[in-house]
């Protein structure tokens, strides 16, 4: 019989996922599964959890959002040992990537039944991330978002962020080097994405796939809000790439992302900074397995 590790972020979801967790044990219960349940109480203790647990579990599964599967992650690359996630974020963005629903307890379904594969990861700055990397207006709404305090989670706690990100982010100039080619200008978005959505289900990335050996970036250039609301639906529809007089998306496996001063960041949702505003991103292949649900 396998041994489930579940490593549970009660603070997943705005507090939230401790609802979560009970359920999950309930279900393990009640599907006669052999399991053992820790919860994190700081930041990056996931990592070290799963690393510890590599020896004793057969499959790693994660209770939380896409910081609490980034965590999780960095303890575990090229261990062998399946990831499982069980999404009770605010965003859960990955595990569309992936074909996990929504539902917690069709993910534990999927968890229990094992489909496994092997996909890959990328790493900024030597910082891996599973998802996504934001630069400039992505991840200030990604910011925004954090004042948010009314209970709304997933893709409208993100539409309200956005509407209150409006007019007040100013696009800064950076120096994007993607291969080959050197792009300098202002910069009103960059998604380096290996899965396809952020913020709940903004697809800026529409096309990526998380086992091809390549990250898709979506580069935007500055636009009027105007524009931007009139091109907004392409992003929910998955056509962003239609915006051609504003949005380029490019393959890769690296590029390098300088700015003359400093533009919001972020990591699968977290918040992340370089001192010298120098960002190395690179795609790591074949890094991490990991069981998905069936399309």
């Amino acid at each position: 019989m396998k041994r489930y590790k579940l490593i549970a972020n009660p603070a997943a979801g705005r507090g939230k996922a401790n609802a979560a967790v009970l359920q999950v044990v309930e279900l393990f219960k009640a599907r006669g599964a052999s399991f053992d349940l820790e919860l994190t109480t700081g930041p990056r203790q996931a990592a070290e959890i799963a690393r510890r647990s590599l020896g004793g579990f057969d499959v790693i599964v994660a209770i939380g959002g896409d910081g609490t599967v980034n965590e999780i992650v960095a303890g575990m690359l090229h261990s062998g040992k399946p990831l499982g996630i069980i999404p009770s974020g605010s965003g859960n963005d990955f595990i569309k990537a992936l074909n996990i629903p929504n539902s917690i307890a069709k993910a534990v379904d999927v968890v229990l039944a094992g489909n496994t594969s092997t996909i890959d990861v990328g790493r900024i700055n030597g910082t891996y991330f599973v998802n996504a990397v934001g630069i400039g207006f992505d991840a200030a709404v990604n910011r925004a978002s954090y004042g948010i305090n009314h209970g709304k989670r997933g893709l409208w706690l993100y539409v309200c962020a956005l509407i209150r990100t409006l007019g007040k982010y100013d696009p800064v100039r950076v120096t994007v080097s993607i291969n080959g080619e050197v792009l300098n200008g202002d910069l009103y978005l960059l998604t380096i994405g290996n899965g396809t959505t952020v913020g709940g289900g903004f697809k800026l990335t529409p096309h990526a796939k998380v086992d091809d050996g390549l990250l898709d970036v979506t580069i935007v250039r500055p636009l009027s809000i105007p524009m931007l609301l009139w091109h907004l639906p392409k992003v929910f529809l998955g056509t962003i790439d239609r915006a051609t007089r504003y949005a380029r998306l490019v393959h890769t496996q690296k590029l390098m992302v300088t700015s003359q001063g400093p533009i919001p960041v972020h990591v699968d949702g977290e918040v992340f900074e370089a001192k010298d505003h120098a960002y190395e991103i690179e795609l790591v292949p074949r890094a991490l397995a990991i069981i998905r649900g069936t399309a």
